[in-house]
């Protein structure tokens, strides 16, 4: 292995791990995106010094251009680029689609770039080792408050007296964070052969599932319902006992039995009135939107115009709805691109469990098949696709797949 691809896994091993462990900023350095720019950066380097990293790159624009996801992808970008152009707040626009770059440069050097499946192998086993570790600091934090912001932290007569986020920085971005591995992990436990292989997957499947109980998030809960049950409907009947005795289990916990009574309200406790906005600005810009980015920073505005649909006095508040942020912001070309692009990304998943033969791989991405749908769901009550420390793992587990796929095609090695 050349120094050039040395370097670059270690940043990507690190960048995975960092991303979900560090804050944001520190000392308003935020170091996640700065290792994603050295990402970049030795990305580029390995570009102009090697043939064979030149040749790459050039088969996998002529790939990514013909790939479903990939058109998808680059037409969103587009125009996430055009708003720039007409936004009010150009900067926030500005700010968005660079964001959104970021999710295309890590899904095309995963894709095309990583031609090793030891790396892709050793991603996943970071990323199972980084789950466990998150919710281990989770359960600590439950007991000991330890890292938890004050707004999380609730009085007497709520339902919980602490929600935690682990190393998120919000409970709901944590039970959002642990839906994505959370079937994976089930059905990968279920299905390895190893007794140890079976102990570890078993133990973060059950250390995931009480963080998301932990957390107390609403959205999260309703994604592990819904999840157990396509997994049950759609794969595996028998999956159903594990749901009943962790929900059983769940449910002798006195906080979540007084937190479930919250779901009479999960679109009413304000929700309601910023999709109302979103609809207001969908109807006034009905083509193009209102900017990338945009809602956040025209909420104030709007609730002027229509004072009846004030949440808690917020000038500056996301929308709550992934589908209605894209529409409300980017128009028809944005949900027709927005709505293409996880069209794609299913299909491409789903094909994959289906086609691949390694056992592991197979349950994996079988669970991570019925993790899409759910997420797919959840970002009708949250912006969970703009989000980076969820977003970029979905990316990240979707480049996986596809790698396999793409390599497995190109090379004489065989990959699945």
């Amino acid at each position: 292995m050349s120094k050039n691809n040395s370097i670059l896994n270690v940043l990507i091993y690190l960048y995975i791990i960092i991303l979900a462990v560090a804050p944001s900023k520190v000392k308003g350095v935020p170091i996640a995106d700065v290792l994603f720019l050295l990402i970049a950066f030795v990305y580029i380097m390995k570009v102009c010094i090697s043939k064979k990293s030149r040749t790459r790159l050039t088969n996998g624009l002529k790939d990514f251009l013909r790939d479903s996801i990939g058109i998808f992808m680059l037409l969103l970008f587009i125009v996430m680029g055009l708003s720039v152009l007409y936004a009010s707040y150009k900067g926030m626009a500005l700010k968005e689609t660079f964001r959104f770059a970021t999710y295309i440069v890590i899904y095309f050097i995963f894709k095309y770039e990583i031609n090793d499946k030891r790396i892709l192998d050793n991603i996943i086993k970071i990323y199972v080792v980084l789950i466990i570790c998150i919710c281990c600091f989770g359960i600590i934090q439950y007991f000991t408050k330890i890292g938890v912001a004050k707004e999380f932290i609730y009085a007497e007569g709520y339902a919980f007296k602490v929600r935690i986020p682990s190393t998120l920085e919000n409970p709901n971005s944590l039970g959002a964070f642990l839906i994505l591995p959370m079937f994976p992990l089930i059905m990968a436990a279920t299905n390895v052969e190893y007794r140890d292989e079976k102990i570890l997957y078993w133990t973060s499947s059950i250390l995931t599932f009480i963080n998301i109980v932990l957390c107390g998030s609403r959205n999260a809960w309703l994604g592990v319902l819904i999840g157990a049950f396509l997994l049950v409907i759609i794969y595996n009947w028998k999956a159903i006992f594990l749901f009943l005795i962790g929900g059983g289990a769940a449910l002798m916990i006195p906080q979540v039995r007084n937190r479930l009574l919250d779901f009479r309200t999960i679109a009413g406790d304000g929700r309601i009135k910023l999709w109302k906005i979103a609809v207001k600005m969908i109807k006034e810009h009905p083509i193009r939107g209102v900017g990338n980015g945009n809602y956040y920073c025209l909420l104030g505005e709007y609730v002027k115009k229509y004072p009846e649909l004030d949440y808690n006095h917020h000038v500056n508040f996301p929308v709550h709805n992934s589908y209605l942020k894209i529409l409300s912001e980017l128009g028809v070309a944005g949900i027709v691109s927005f709505v293409g692009l996880l069209i794609a990304v299913f299909i491409k998943i789903k094909s994959f469990a289906n086609k691949v033969n390694d056992k592991f791989y197979k349950a994996f991405y079988t669970g991570f098949t019925v993790s899409v749908i759910v997420f797919f769901m959840m970002n009708i009550n949250d912006n969970l696709f703009f989000v980076p420390k969820i977003s970029m793992y979905f990316w990240i587990l979707v480049a996986i797949s596809q790698s396999m796929i793409y390599n497995n095609s190109r090379s004489s090695r065989r990959f699945y």
